[in-house]
């Protein structure tokens, strides 16, 4: 057994104005840039981080109606519990922490008479000192609830809690440098190179010898060494002067020559400095856990003691490919201790449980954090949101809004229609454009956008049928009384379009025609098709009269008409359903770049009410000359 950081609480570090988090064994912050992970982070290394840490007025938040005030505090507060094996809460902690780290009076009991500690950290300014500093006490009780819960009273008991570890690792690591800095985790754990005293004279004679035989085997060596050998003159030794040192001659340096090497195939075995970032990036994380896993074995040797190691990790994913990022989390989980990781990578997202995702994002100057309500939804729902959700649309996670829709030919053509409605690509404005598939099965995705505070669009087909289910699921998921007409949210095309008929119907037909032509890479690709299909066994569908031989149900041939102006809208909405992969982009990239008289046709009217809607929300600028 073993225990586990279960809650933590912040107040006024940076954008964490009053937040609360629970954590994992493995916790994935994600979120848009600049939405608080790293602060959280920093927050965690605050309290309880091995390194020392300065604050500075700069920490502390401040509201826009405020200014910087030297009485404010920072408060962290942490909630710990005993855990078994499988990570599932137990009543009481195992008697090594009670000894060794939970002494004392800072044992407390639930309602359910199981035990925790609380503690809290509080930043504060002394006048005295001329600075901040931080002191860490047991707190009488853990409150349930966020309100007031600043003002639970803590003890006159001050802690330190040496068996829980918080180590912290920024995106900027590299092995190369680990090497060369004494005081990273590499640096430390190769200064601890221990070996038997018997064995170092030994190895240390060889050592020299070495040296001598490699210089005296080099004419370039043995040159340099006689014409240093004039120090001699100039500064008085009574040793033996200058030497050359191929290999560092004493153990306890051989520290200062390491390197590190890497074959990869069938090539020479190759020093980390000559690979890219991405192995250098994840070979210093390797050290990492070669460090802790190290202490965790010196702690166990020397004095039994019990030990829980926190890693507060910078985007793990840096520098390395796709398929390398969604391996990555599996060797995460390898690591020792309690994992707070911070990522960007939808990869990562689409291994991570969902439930082990905490979703940040900042509304003005104050971050949110919110993770998936998981008494909400049962196993099958899971199981769908994971598979049609996170696996495949991770990127959904990082987005401002998701924009969701039926068809492929929206999916593709829509984020070419937005980018020239507002100069910018969707996804600097943070929009994500999502086809749901051919069922309209939003409703994995609007369980996410709810649970993480993602702001959601459908655009949906309008056929009754659609339009009806998509009511009933944004009902079912958000709002039992949401009324889909005229609503904020939802945009339904006209007449019981879907969007290939209302574009035909909006007067698009000679545009559309062009789009297939050029994908086609053919002038009379659209007239081709005309041609072979009219008036010829079109499809065949399957009726209820049975054959009367095998009982088996008789299949029909059906002929298309493509006759006259209604002929020519049913011949180019069969040939657009024919390809939808292949159309959509070309499609909006033609209506999109309509100019001179036909400028005003450049957004269909049901695609600018979408933008307006989104425009709306988030005061998007417009570019007006695209309109």
């Amino acid at each position: 057994m073993g225990i586990q950081i279960d809650t933590v609480r912040i107040k006024n570090f940076r954008s964490l104005k009053n937040v609360e988090i629970k954590l994992s064994p493995l916790t994935l912050l994600v979120g848009a840039n600049n939405s608080g992970k790293t602060s959280f982070l920093k927050a965690m290394q605050l309290a309880i981080g091995v390194d020392r840490r300065y604050i500075g007025r700069e920490d502390f938040f401040i509201g826009k109606d405020e200014s910087a005030n030297e009485n404010k505090e920072i408060l962290i507060d942490m909630l710990i519990i005993p855990v078994d094996e499988t990570f599932k809460r137990v009543p009481g902690f195992e008697d090594s922490w009670l000894d060794k780290q939970f002494g004392g009076d800072i044992i407390r009991f639930d309602e359910m008479d199981r035990q925790y500690v609380a503690f809290r950290t509080r930043i504060s300014f002394d006048e005295i000192k001329n600075e901040y500093v931080i002191e860490r006490h047991s707190l009488k009780e853990w409150q349930e609830g966020f309100e007031n819960w600043e003002s639970t009273e803590v003890s006159d008991t001050k802690v330190k809690f040496d068996s829980i570890p918080l180590f912290f690792i920024d995106a900027q690591r590299d092995i190369q440098q680990d090497i060369k800095n004494h005081t990273s985790f590499l640096g430390k754990l190769i200064s601890k190179i221990q070996i038997d005293k018997n064995e170092i004279k030994k190895i240390e004679d060889q050592l020299n010898s070495l040296n001598e035989k490699i210089v005296a085997g080099s004419p370039e060596l043995s040159h340099l060494k006689k014409k240093l050998k004039e120090l001699n003159d100039t500064i008085p030794t009574r040793g033996k002067g200058v030497e050359i040192t191929p290999f560092n001659k004493k153990i306890r340096d051989i520290n200062r020559g390491l390197n590190i090497n890497f074959q990869d195939g069938e090539t020479e075995s190759f020093p980390l400095e000559y690979y890219g970032m991405g192995t250098r990036s994840w070979a210093s994380l390797l050290t990492f856990n070669a460090y802790i896993s190290w202490l965790a074995i010196k702690s166990s040797e020397e004095n039994d003691s019990p030990y829980h190691p926190v890693l507060a990790l910078e985007e793990p994913e840096a520098h390395l490919h796709p398929n390398a990022q969604r391996q990555i989390y599996n060797q995460l989980q390898g690591i020792e201790g309690q994992k707070i990781i911070s990522s960007h990578s939808p990869h990562i997202a689409g291994q991570c449980r969902i439930e082990e995702i905490r979703h940040f994002s900042r509304a003005s100057e104050e971050t949110k954090i919110n993770e998936m309500e998981m008494a909400e939804i049962n196993p099958e729902e899971i199981r769908k949101i994971n598979r049609e959700v996170m696996n495949t649309r991770g990127e959904l996670l990082f987005s401002r809004a998701i924009i969701l829709s039926e068809g492929e030919t929206e999916e593709q053509a829509l984020p070419i229609f937005a980018q020239k409605y507002w100069g910018k690509y969707p996804f600097e404005l943070g929009l994500n454009f999502i086809g749901v598939g051919g069922k309209g099965n939003y409703k994995p995705f609007l369980k996410v956008a709810k649970s993480f505070n993602i702001k959601w669009f459908i655009f949906s087909d309008g056929e009754e049928k659609t339009v009806k289910s998509v009511q009933e699921q944004i009902r079912e998921v958000l709002e039992p009384t949401f009324n889909i007409e005229n609503s904020d949210e939802v945009v339904i095309l006209d007449n019981g379009k879907n969007f290939e008929n209302y574009l035909i119907e909006s007067g698009y037909i000679n545009e559309l025609i062009q789009a297939i032509n050029e994908v086609e890479d053919s002038d009379n690709c659209f007239e081709d098709y005309m041609a072979k299909r009219h008036g010829t066994d079109y499809r065949q569908k399957k009726t209820n009269r049975k054959c009367p031989e095998c009982n088996q149900n008789i299949y029909e041939s059906k002929k298309r008409d493509y006759s006259g102006d209604e002929g020519l809208k049913r011949a180019l909405y069969d040939c657009l359903t024919s390809g939808k992969t292949r159309y959509g982009p070309k499609i909006g990239e033609i209506i999109s770049k309509l100019d001179g008289t036909d400028k005003p046709r450049r957004f269909p009217p049901k695609v600018k009410e979408l933008f307006e809607k989104v425009s709306a929300l988030f005061n998007f600028k417009i570019d007006k000359d695209n309109l």
